[in-house]
C-alpha cells in the first residue's frame, strides 16, 4: 500500500469519476486508474464498480473510504497547524534572562507582532540563566557579558554602564561620574556570587588592584536598591535597570562605562525554530558591537 495509491483512491471515491479525480490531483487519467488498480491488486480485492460510464463503491470500498476520509481530514488538520506555526500564528516560547528590563523590551515587540504566540520570560541571575540554556531549559535568552560556547550563536544588543547606586543626598549624587578609588572608605553592598553584575564589579577591581569589603551581601537586584534606599550603604547597577525610586541616585563609574555587553543567546540548533528566528530578527536592528 502506497500513499499514492490511497490518494487516488480517496480522490474517484470523492469524485466519483476518474476524470474529475484527475483534474482534482493535478495528473492524468491514466495515472488515476493505474494507481487505483495497483491497490486493488495488491490486496486481492475490488474497491470499485465500474458499470459503464458510472462507476460506484464496492462495500470494502466503502469501509476504506471512511477511513482514507479521517486520514486526509487529519492530513489537512496537520497542514493547517504546521503552516500556522511557521506563520507564528500559534507557538510557545521560552525566554530566559538575567534581568527584566531589556527582556521586557523585546517581549513587548514580539507581542506586538506575534500576538498569538505564548511568551514565557524565566528570571534567573547570570548563572542560573547560562545554564538553563545549555540544558535547553529554556530556548533563548538575554545575558550580559556570557561566555563563549562554540555550541551557542550570539546577537550583540545593547552596552550598559555599570552605575554606583547612592542614597539621595549622598556625597555622590552630584557627581558626574565616580572613581573606583573612590570606594574605598564607603559602606558598599554586594550582589551575590552568580550576578553578573558582582562579577563584572570583582573583575574591574582585581585589574586594578583594589579590594573592597561589602558590609552586606544581598541575593537580588530588588534587595540592593531598598538597602541602598534604606541609606545601609551603597550598591552597583547598570543604568538600564534603575528604576526611578526617589530616594536614590545612579552615578555612572568611571572605569566601568560599557562594562555590560547584553548579547541574545541560544543553542545554535535552536535557531531553526520559527520562534526563536522571530526573536533574533527583532533584536537585530539594535544590535551595537
Amino acid at each position: 500500500m502506497r500513499y499514492s495509491q490511497l490518494k487516488a483512491f480517496d480522490a474517484v471515491a470523492r469524485a466519483g469519476s476518474f476524470s474529475r479525480a484527475a483534474q482534482m490531483l493535478g495528473v492524468t487519467q491514466p495515472a488515476v486508474s493505474l494507481q487505483v488498480a495497483a491497490l486493488e491488486r495488491a490486496y486481492r480485492t475490488d474497491l470499485i464498480q465500474r458499470n459503464g460510464q458510472s462507476l460506484g463503491l464496492t462495500s470494502e470500498g466503502e469501509g476504506l473510504f471512511a477511513l482514507t476520509r479521517q486520514m486526509f481530514i487529519l492530513e489537512a488538520e496537520i497542514e493547517d497547524f504546521l503552516e500556522s506555526a511557521e506563520t507564528l500564528q500559534r507557538g510557545h516560547l521560552r525566554f530566559g534572562a538575567d534581568g527584566p528590563h531589556l527582556a521586557l523590551d523585546l517581549v513587548a515587540q514580539y507581542r506586538k507582532l506575534y500576538p498569538r504566540v505564548t511568551l514565557e520570560l524565566v528570571l534567573g541571575n547570570a548563572t542560573e540563566t547560562w545554564a538553563a540554556l545549555l540544558q535547553s531549559a529554556v530556548d533563548i535568552a538575554i545575558l550580559a557579558n556570557p561566555p563563549e560556547d562554540v555550541r551557542v550563536g550570539y546577537v550583540p544588543v545593547a552596552q550598559q554602564d555599570m552605575m554606583v547606586l547612592v542614597p539621595r543626598g549622598h556625597a555622590f549624587a552630584k557627581r558626574g561620574d565616580v572613581g573606583l578609588k573612590d570606594l574605598a572608605d564607603q559602606k558598599v553592598i554586594f550582589r551575590e556570587h552568580g550576578s553578573n553584575t558582582q562579577r563584572t564589579l570583582e573583575r574591574r577591581l582585581k585589574k586594578a588592584g583594589l579590594e573592597l569589603h561589602p558590609i552586606l551581601v544581598v541575593g537580588s537586584r530588588e534587595a540592593m536598591i531598598e538597602a541602598v534606599s534604606r541609606k545601609i550603604g551603597i550598591g552597583f547597577i547598570f543604568e538600564r535597570e534603575t528604576n526611578g525610586d526617589p530616594r536614590s541616585v545612579a552615578v555612572p563609574l568611571r572605569e566601568l562605562r560599557g562594562s555590560n555587553k547584553n548579547t541574545l543567546v541560544y543553542l545554535k540548533p535552536r535557531r531553526r525554530r520559527r520562534t526563536v528566528q522571530a526573536l533574533i530578527d527583532i533584536a537585530k536592528p539594535s544590535a551595537t558591537t
